[in-house]
């Protein structure tokens, strides 16, 4: 006898429960795959559906790069030749980009491989290597210079050089911070944080990330190719069901790129927001609006009163005591002194 099945809200003729409590959870349908094959095997499969299928796309944003053309930004895509980095990315399917790292070949870079630099997209094998990614994205790899490790540079150099002040080491807090960073250093994170050394989370960073800013302002470039590479292998491996995909335009382009099918209704997302002049000013207004309040939780909850009183003027100490047994002009003396 097959067990009982409760009656939905629709059969029993309620709708979702409204309320600011309630949330209504959107169940994606299967894609109509037009016969296309979508995973090597069940087990990757069962895998998709568990985790991939469930992971945001985080897109690549286009620069305006009229709007940065006397910025430290436009000098390090120029340097580097990030051109194509920089200008509008391939459009994000985000199907195809969960069924690429669903179906990652984790042999990818061992070199008995026969599928070596290859992997599995609906019904083939593309290639995926640092040496596609720079032909995609038309690099070269001259005058590279290698990123140094922590242990390798001074981090109170660093430090110095994102904050532009002499005091900034050693740092007020755990981590580095974007609001921190000069104004021009601000625009470049923002760009590698989306487009090279992808994060949800910029507001505060390790010092890896720090000595990659640095090591760009500088004007010293990398090797994307690979740098790229590894992200993305990395990322197709940990299997942490709570991390976003990165990289889904450069995905979605090489694969359609190499011939691989969509599906007959697959569509793409709309692109990231255009990185430009307001866009980095609206980022600078949003950090100077949270900076009370995230001076204000940085020990405990913040309450209005603490509010009121962080924004209060504060009144200057008191004047020192004078010290007993010394003559009153003397006393009177060190009164003024310390009022001044």
């Amino acid at each position: 006898m097959p067990p009982k099945r409760k009656a939905t809200a629709h059969e029993k003729g309620k709708g979702p429960v409204s309320g600011s409590s309630s949330r209504t959870r959107h169940v994606a349908e299967p894609p109509d795959d037009g016969g296309i094959p979508r995973f090597r095997t069940d087990e990757i499969e069962e895998c998709y559906t568990k985790s991939w299928a469930s992971k945001a796309c985080h897109k690549e944003r286009q620069v305006a790069r009229e709007d940065f053309s006397h910025h430290l930004l436009e000098r390090v895509i120029q340097h580097c030749g990030w051109h194509k980095v920089a200008d509008a990315p391939h459009a994000v399917y985000p199907t195809l980009v969960r069924e690429f790292f669903a179906n990652f070949n984790l042999d990818i870079d061992v070199p008995e491989s026969s599928h070596r630099y290859k992997t599995w997209v609906r019904g083939q094998w593309i290639r995926f290597s640092p040496t596609m990614i720079d032909k995609y994205y038309g690099l070269t790899r001259t005058e590279v210079v290698p990123l140094p490790a922590p242990h390798e540079i001074d981090l109170a150099l660093v430090a110095r050089f994102l904050y532009g002040r002499d005091d900034a080491w050693p740092l007020a807090t755990p981590r580095f911070m974007h609001d921190q960073l000069t104004r021009e250093l601000r625009a470049l994170h923002i760009f590698v944080s989306s487009n090279i050394n992808p994060t949800r989370q910029r507001t505060r960073f390790t010092e890896h990330r720090a000595i990659l800013l640095h090591h760009l302002a500088r004007l010293r470039k990398i090797d994307l190719g690979t740098h790229i590479f590894e992200f993305v292998r990395e990322l197709a491996t940990a299997m942490d069901s709570q991390r976003t995909i990165h990289f889904s335009c450069l995905i979605s382009g090489l694969c359609l790129a190499q011939g691989v099918s969509l599906f007959p209704t697959e569509e793409a997302d709309p692109p990231a927001a255009l990185l430009n002049a307001r866009s980095v000013e609206n980022s600078e207004t949003k950090i100077a609006a949270s900076a009370g309040v995230a001076e204000c939780t940085l020990h405990r909850p913040c309450t209005p009163m603490r509010m009121i009183l962080m924004t209060m003027p504060q009144a200057p100490p008191p004047a020192p005591a004078p010290a007993a047994g010394l003559d009153l002009s003397v006393q009177m003396a060190q009164l003024m002194a310390a009022q001044t």
